[in-house]
């Protein structure tokens, strides 16, 4: 009755240009398909491929995490979408997304408490092995530009709703006075700032002895929220966007760029102030908290799309490394 696929997306209406990876997943690559990343860095290609990598296919959007970039959320997106361009991550598409996720239920339901965690296959709660993982959640149906967001690019009106930084990479305390995302079911998802020791507390980490090794999501340390009832295609959440300023869906990222000053330094615009958004007072220039949960309709297909990148810690094939996706339906 209930499934998850995951899935390349690529189709501009949302739906799956390749509705099942099947036995498949997702490699990460260096400069062409087939060789290897080097160690720090992140992956400059996205297939689908065998579970070593060794035999590839279809090319994913290729979102690439940009480490040297202040203020966070800055990537730069190529392979499926076409010449690599560097964006802030709420400036992609919602189906441009490195992968998507699809439930389907023989009937229609909500669904809510969604979470996804990046594991070593064994257990949901221990971190991948030998790998730094960054993820974002892609909420963008009316971009019409390209252009970088914050400090490192010109402003756009191309902002979505999902994520605006990546989880796993320290957020700018600057920017960020609360860091963590409440969901509708008051579940709590933190993730560390650019003035913590840590960006990813989960104890487990603390063998890795190699820089960068806390900067992941994985483990208990960070868990990534996925916003709620999406509909197939994204399509309850179309509405979100920040360009037409309206809807009853707020901004995800309104609820840890909390401030309308520190949401205009970011986004180089105040058409994209919305207040704190883990507020429950409903007030104008608020945007409450039950409203930067996501969609609240009923559907039989609910689909999200999501960015990742990935860097290798050590040398060698990175095979103790899952990404699982659970949530509640009604």
């Amino acid at each position: 009755m209930a499934e998850i696929k995951f899935q390349l997306l690529k189709n501009s209406n949302g739906t799956a240009a390749l509705p099942t990876l099947s036995g498949s997943g997702l490699a990460f690559y260096g400069a062409t398909a087939g060789s290897s990343v080097q160690i720090g860095a992140y992956q400059d290609v996205t297939r689908v491929a065998n579970s070593n990598g060794s035999s590839y296919q279809d090319e994913a959007a290729n979102i690439k995490y940009k480490t040297s970039v202040f203020p966070s959320g800055q990537c730069n997106i190529g392979g499926a979408f076409g010449t690599a361009t560097d964006i802030g991550l709420s400036g992609i598409k919602t189906f441009q997304g490195t992968l998507g996720i699809e439930f389907g239920h023989t009937s229609a339901v909500n669904v809510q408490n969604c979470q996804l965690r990046i594991y070593d296959r064994g257990n949901v709660n221990y971190p991948a092995s030998g790998v730094n993982t960054k993820v974002a959640e892609i909420v963008n149906f009316n971009g019409s530009t390209f252009d970088n967001q914050g400090a490192d690019g010109s402003t756009s009106d191309a902002v979505g709703s999902g994520d605006a930084f990546w989880w796993g990479e320290p957020w700018p305390a600057e920017l960020v006075s609360k860091n963590y995302y409440t969901n509708s079911v008051s579940v709590v998802f933190y993730n560390g700032k650019d003035s913590d020791s840590r960006v990813n507390g989960d104890a487990r980490l603390a063998t890795a002895a190699v820089a960068g090794s806390y900067d992941s999501v994985g483990g208990t340390g960070i868990i990534v929220p996925l916003m709620d009832s999406p509909g197939s295609g994204g399509k309850q959440l179309q509405n979100t966007e920040v360009v037409s300023g309206s809807g009853m869906v707020l901004p995800k990222w309104s609820q840890y760029i909390t401030t309308t000053s520190n949401q205009q330094t970011y986004f180089g615009s105040t058409a994209h102030q919305f207040g704190d958004g883990s507020d429950t007072t409903k007030v104008d220039g608020v945007a409450p908290i039950d409203q930067t949960f996501g969609g609240t309709g009923v559907d039989t297909h609910h689909t999200w799309s999501i960015a990742l990148s990935a860097a290798p810690l050590s040398t060698g094939s990175k095979e103790d490394y899952g990404l699982y996706v659970s949530l509640e339906y009604l």
